[in-house]
């Protein structure tokens, strides 16, 4: 008799990224944090997911290209979610195009409006490679 083959669920998305307010008491300026975060979790590494800024503030531009993942530097096994945090200073109170890209899936076009009390996402795309939440 054989046992039958247990398989991990499949996920919706690799990516998930969280977006939200913070304060940096050192430079005492606010800004927005994007931290990125794969759904998948690593038994004996904790990896960096390799992200490319492309910040175009002028321009209403917020991109991030996701490139991959990265074993860390230190040979500490730990386990957990791969992660990349960006902090972003110095933005407007205004309606920014937010381009999120990788290599093999293509571009997610989003809207990220930017208030004086909140951050809300006004338009996404129906197929996604990332899940974003504010």
């Amino acid at each position: 008799m054989r046992t039958r083959q247990v398989r991990p669920e499949k996920m919706k998305y690799e990516f998930e990224l969280h977006i939200s307010r913070g304060y940096d008491k050192i430079k005492e300026a606010d800004y927005i944090l994007f931290d990125f975060i794969t759904t998948k979790i690593f038994k004996s590494f904790i990896y960096t997911i390799n992200v490319t800024p492309q910040i175009d503030l002028p321009n209403k531009l917020i991109g991030f290209l996701v490139e991959g993942l990265s074993a860390p530097v230190l040979s500490i096994a730990k386990s957990g979610n791969a992660r990349y945090q960006y902090k972003l200073y110095g933005y407007s109170k205004t309606e920014y195009e937010l381009r999120l890209s990788k290599p093999d899936v293509g571009k997610n076009l989003f809207k990220l409006k930017i208030t004086e009390k909140s951050l809300k996402i006004t338009k996404e795309p129906s197929k996604k490679f990332i899940k974003v939440e504010v």
